[in-house]
């Protein structure tokens, strides 16, 4: 079978995506399959006058460059897999091929209509959603990384059920546990040896990541582990991501223990594997996703996770997950302390469910529903 892949624009700095075109492009021919790749190439870009207008020059790269190589590269395959639903707009001029479209989420959509977590969007950037929601609509099939994601995809009514199905997400890297020794070597840069224990959250500075959650859990943490005269169980917070707000590092401050949290950025994979391995715990209480990809990062790299009692985090996180209310952050400290004597088997439990989230299975899946969308056409013209 023939597929194109239509990836997004680098320029753009979506790793995730761009990972999880690297995983297609890697396993697809694994499944008997031959593989193009089809992307927008930065050029306008090259000529903004200023960084304010870059967004403007990217659009013309996107949009208008793009669209002619699009179209002749799509009448090669088989089915044209567009990777990020984001990139949706793109459909209408995929009609000639049977397509798929990954969504992997709907929170931009929800924010456009003011319904989700991030419900901030400018007009442009609600204009920009209607476009992708009339994408999807146009779409022969679209694969659903999480069932939450089916769930508030067709709660949306961007498609009717019977072109919507779900592809669960697999590991985009090579997560797995780092030995002691290379993850203290690999970490020697952001000073955390093996006696000081740390917390680890890992992504950026939005609502929905509930970061002043996360602070405010490790607050509690040392607060209880004072009034009970014994040390914290972690005595650092490590952010993978940007730095903190004012707001945060006051708030540490005033508790004095703003110098015991850390944000880092420009991570490595290596150095991400090695901050995975390496910590006490990850402690993800996102409020809104659609897959949680750290949480199954972290337990294929052999970390213990506490995560948001929401879905999809309780769907994929398995039995070896601890979840908590995001929004409490005295009952996350608490739930830490009290899962701190099975920490050890909360690792054994979190190596075996990520292991239901490999890449080849995914990959197979999408073979799947290749296959559907050719036999849709087939069946309607």
């Amino acid at each position: 079978m023939k597929v194109l892949l239509v990836a997004n624009y680098e320029p753009d700095g979506q790793n995730s995506m761009l990972a999880f075109r690297r995983v297609l492009e890697r396993e697809l021919p694994r499944q008997d399959c031959e593989v193009r790749v089809a992307a927008p190439v930065a050029r306008v870009l090259r000529l903004a006058p200023s960084p304010r207008w870059r967004k403007w020059f990217a659009y013309v790269d996107k949009f208008v460059l793009f669209i002619p190589s699009l179209v002749r590269a799509a009448r090669w395959a088989d089915v044209v897999h567009v990777t990020d639903h984001s990139n949706a707009m793109y459909v209408r001029w995929l009609d000639s091929r049977p397509n798929v479209v990954t969504c992997h989420d709907v929170i931009a959509i929800q924010a456009a209509r003011e319904t989700g977590a991030d419900a901030s969007v400018g007009r442009t950037g609600r204009l920009f959603q209607r476009l992708i929601a009339k994408g999807l609509g146009r779409a022969d099939l679209i694969a659903c990384v999480s069932d939450l994601t089916r769930r508030e995809l067709l709660a949306l009514e961007l498609a009717d059920a019977g072109r919507v199905t779900t592809v669960v997400n697999g590991l985009n890297d090579d997560f797995s546990p780092v030995p002691p020794d290379e993850a203290q070597r690999l970490l020697a840069r952001f000073e955390l040896g093996p006696e000081n224990g740390y917390l680890l959250h890992v992504g950026m500075n939005l609502p929905r990541k509930n970061r002043p959650a996360v602070v405010r859990a490790f607050i509690a943490l040392h607060q209880r582990a004072a009034a009970n005269g014994r040390p914290a169980l972690a005595g650092t917070l490590v952010f993978v991501g940007p730095k903190l707000s004012s707001e945060l590092v006051e708030l540490l401050r005033s508790h004095g223990l703003a110098d015991r949290v850390k944000a880092i950025q420009d991570v490595s994979h290596a150095e991400l594997r090695a901050l995975y391995s390496g910590a006490t715990a990850l402690l993800f209480p996102s409020l809104q996703e659609g897959f949680g990809w750290p949480v199954i990062e972290a337990q294929a790299s052999g970390c213990p996770v506490f995560t948001s009692d929401l879905p999809p985090m309780n769907e994929i996180g398995g039995p070896g997950a601890v979840y908590v209310d995001p929004r409490d952050p005295d009952a996350m400290a608490a739930a830490i302390e009290h899962a701190a004597p099975r920490l050890g088997e909360m690792r054994r439990l979190g190596l075996e469910n990520a292991t239901h989230y490999s890449a080849a299975q995914m990959a197979a899946n999408y073979v799947a529903s290749y296959r559907r969308a050719n036999s849709g056409r087939g069946a309607h013209p």
